[in-house]
């Protein structure tokens, strides 16, 4: 019998660091509560890449299925979202290079929305309908300026501004270095300023 074994109420206080350790020791019910807090992330993240909301939904399967392979290989002592996300990444990337096309999910309806921390939808209310127009019409012009940007530079950008990831856990995700995600991110925008001020707020 493990003597680190969780219940639900314990799973739930616990750290994913926490949860790692003992899965590593065999409580499988730290997995499930890791499946719990990632699995809506993890679709939308894969979902970016393969633009199939099945084959996301099997990637993001795949991705747990690997974390408990890897288990045994976790550093605690690192942060477990940035680990997640990058084997969610390689799968994805993997599954385009076998499709031999790259497809990166479109901006707009992201754009469009904002989100609770757990990756929900929480749409706007009572939006005057000049208010409406005028935001739909930002939103497309983002969205085709982000389109005009290369796959790993739209990668940075979705990982910086709608998974809302510090730069050293963009690098950890893409293996660069914190300097240099910075120094990318900083070229980026402005780049999409200089080509049109009309999304400066939203950048």
């Amino acid at each position: 019998m493990f003597t680190d074994r969780v219940n639900c109420v314990d799973a739930v206080q616990k750290t994913d660091e926490e949860l790692m350790v003992i899965l590593r020791k065999g409580d499988r019910e730290a997995l499930a509560q890791l499946v719990r807090r990632y699995q809506n992330d993890i679709f939308r993240f894969c979902l970016h890449y393969v633009r199939d909301y099945e084959l996301a939904r099997e990637l993001a399967q795949e991705t747990f299925v690997r974390v408990y392979v890897a288990r045994q290989r976790f550093d605690e002592t690192r942060k477990f979202r940035p680990w997640v996300l990058c084997i969610a990444r390689n799968l994805s990337l993997n599954e385009l290079k076998r499709k031999k096309s790259v497809h990166m999910e479109s901006l707009e309806e992201y754009a469009s929305t904002a989100r609770e921390d757990d990756g929900a939808l929480q749409r706007s209310s009572e939006d005057a309908p000049d208010r409406e127009l005028m935001g739909q019409e930002r939103r497309e012009i983002l969205a085709e300026l982000l389109d005009t940007l290369d796959a790993e530079s739209r990668e940075i950008v979705i990982l910086r501004f709608f998974e809302r990831m510090p730069a050293r856990d963009i690098a950890e995700v893409v293996g660069s270095t914190e300097g240099a995600v910075r120094t990318r991110l900083h070229r980026i925008l402005k780049a999409l300023r200089e080509r049109s001020l009309k999304v400066r707020d939203f950048l």
